[in-house]
């Protein structure tokens, strides 16, 4: 049976990805689905998480995203599974307003969502978590900011591009796994922020 339009670009969406794993090593994910539909996706760059309400360094954060029928249209649906500190991020809601447009690729929003973690990228004027919002804007007002939490580059590994054509998945059946580093401890000692009840500051969700 021809491959519908949807299932070549879901198909080069997993070629990419792959693509991905090889040139970083932040990177790593479980791909469901042939072609797949649904990826798992682990970061291991450092961010910012509370720890017992005080902020620390986590190098460990969990995704999923979901190609919907209106994809590329509409971007991944992106259900955020790990703690972490961040005026874009709240779990499990992330704001992608300012980065998806539908010719970006899944491999290039994961590289954006790794370098929304290592606060290479934020907005906080429109932000999910204000209290993140609040803490960077008073520490980029300082004279040694703390920002970026981590300057790796995403793609971090040299490896040689694969000029083949590009293949379809192969039939391993419905998961298709690819291995990495497991959870990393927190290490804390960044200025601290007070948080509320909850050990989050800010208020309640806001739309992004």
């Amino acid at each position: 049976m021809a491959m519908t339009p949807r299932d070549r670009r879901l198909d080069t969406e997993y070629t990419d990805m792959r693509q991905l794993v090889r040139a970083s090593s932040m990177v790593t994910f479980t791909a469901h689905g042939l072609p797949p539909t649904r990826y798992d996706v682990v970061l291991t760059c450092r961010g910012l998480v509370f720890n017992q309400e005080e902020l620390g360094l986590s190098s460990h954060h969990e995704f999923t995203l979901t190609l919907g029928g209106s994809f590329p249209l509409l971007p991944p649906e992106i259900v955020w599974k790990t703690p972490i500190f961040h005026p874009n991020i709240r779990p499990p809601r992330v704001c992608t307003g300012d980065i998806w447009y539908p010719g970006m690729s899944v491999a290039e929003l994961c590289v954006q969502l790794c370098e929304l973690v290592q606060y290479k990228s934020f907005n906080i004027y429109d932000p999910l978590d204000r209290g993140a919002a609040r803490w960077l804007g008073i520490n980029l007002e300082a004279d040694e900011p703390v920002v970026p939490i981590d300057p790796t580059p995403v793609r971090d590994l040299a490896f040689d591009l694969d000029l083949r054509p590009r293949a379809s998945p192969p039939p391993a059946g419905p998961d298709l796994p690819s291995t990495g580093p497991g959870p990393a401890s927190v290490e804390p000692g960044l200025p601290a922020v007070e948080p509320d009840s909850t050990g989050r500051e800010g208020g309640p969700d806001e739309q992004a």
